[in-house]
């Protein structure tokens, strides 16, 4: 009996489930994401997004290699320090008709001061795609009042290391 009221109970969420509100993904489409600038302007100053993107496949990693890691640099045109108050807080990279939606790792990376104009931030474990591929890289940038960007950087190659 008990079996019988969950095989019910299943049936009724599944129909339910796909039209309420409440489970949709509120994050942005494929196409939202494709159509995102390549250069924006935040408190008049202008932004563009450089990545470098690989994926491991030195002898002690698997004979499939490690998955995609994701460095990104937010980077001020006009070289000048970049502010505090703007950070990225999510990664979207684009392959075809696939998409891998990440937030950024918290670990400490090194403070290079000729890069002072750049806000750096990377992502791990991503999916295994390419190497040797041109993906869409794309984030999330929000600024001091909360206002949220999508940047993107077009045709970004996923290299191999060996």
């Amino acid at each position: 009996m008990y079996l019988k009221k969950l095989i019910i109970f299943a049936a009724v969420i599944s129909i339910l489930i796909p039209g309420c509100k409440l489970f949709e993904l509120s994050g942005p489409s494929i196409e939202e994401l494709l159509d995102a600038p390549e250069q924006i302007e935040i408190d008049d100053r202008e932004y563009i997004l450089e990545t470098y993107l690989w994926r491991d496949f030195m002898p002690v990693s698997p004979p499939d290699g490690q998955p995609l890691i994701a460095l990104i640099w937010v980077t001020a045109i006009d070289s000048l320090a970049f502010p505090s108050s703007i950070d990225a807080n999510r990664l979207y990279i684009v392959n075809d008709e696939q998409l891998w939606e990440t937030e950024f790792s918290d670990e400490d990376r090194p403070v290079n001061p000729s890069r002072e104009h750049q806000l750096e931030k990377i992502a791990r474990d991503g999916p295994k795609w390419g190497p040797n591929i041109q993906v869409e890289v794309i984030v999330k940038v929000v600024d001091g009042e909360n206002n949220t960007y999508l940047l993107r950087a077009s045709d970004q190659w996923i290299h191999r290391t060996d």
